[in-house]
């Protein structure tokens, strides 16, 4: 589904996956869990393109659910993946960041592995870093959910890739829930930087993209999470 120009939103059930659409070239954000590389690559297929125009593979954090299909995406492309220097740590080895109780995390870190991938595959970026998507896509460091999470945001559309440090539910706008959040201090202050943005759309890691979210929306979580405890 188109969302806003060139940006696809993909459903992947337990994530949201994006797709940016340029004429020289794809754009994937996040790819889901395993076995998610067919949806993206059906998507490259309804738009008339193939899967080598998929050059750039955007990676907010290293948990499963937006990491699981990167190697049999990437292998199918042959896409560089973008990733920060703690996340492509975590890529290289096939696991998951810790920030869940611990009864999930063991049962992630124990069942839930995904495929690792070459660090040669990995282009590191960092906080300030604009990469050439959308006119112009800015890595925004915003721990809190993961210690390694990376936003990315593109000015001139106004689009906001906030993986998880927001999300949305029943029509509203959320930030990272604290029993699945590593540091919430963290997390407060990085969906607080985010919202200072007032994006236009919130392409978020989960629950339906939002694009018809007023400044008063925005505001009225941004106050939530600035008041002291």
């Amino acid at each position: 589904m188109e969302i806003s120009p060139n940006l696809h939103w993909l459903d992947g059930g337990a994530s949201n996956l994006y797709l940016i659409v340029e004429e020289a070239g794809l754009t994937l954000v996040d790819t889901g869990m395993p076995k998610r590389q067919q949806l993206v690559l059906d998507a490259i297929q309804q738009i008339k393109r193939s899967p080598t125009d998929l050059t750039r593979i955007v990676v907010t954090h290293a948990d499963i659910d937006h990491v699981g299909s990167l190697a049999a995406i990437q292998a199918a492309t042959g896409a560089k993946i973008f990733a920060s220097a703690a996340t492509a740590e975590f890529l290289v080895r096939g696991k998951s960041p810790k920030h869940l109780p611990w009864y999930m995390q063991f049962a992630v870190n124990t069942f839930f592995s995904y495929k690792s991938v070459s660090a040669d595959l990995i282009e590191t970026v960092q906080a300030g870093d604009v990469l050439p998507v959308l006119g112009g896509l800015t890595v925004m460091a915003t721990p809190g959910h993961t210690p390694d999470h990376h936003a990315f945001f593109c000015p001139s559309a106004g689009v906001l890739f906030a993986g998880d440090a927001l999300n949305t539910r029943d029509g509203r706008i959320n930030p990272s829930p604290p029993r699945l959040t590593a540091d919430e201090e963290a997390a407060a202050q990085s969906a607080i930087r985010l919202l200072e943005l007032a994006p236009a759309t919130i392409a978020c890691g989960h629950g339906r993209p939002s694009s018809d979210h007023s400044a008063d929306d925005l505001m009225a979580l941004f106050n939530q999470l600035r008041k002291p405890a």
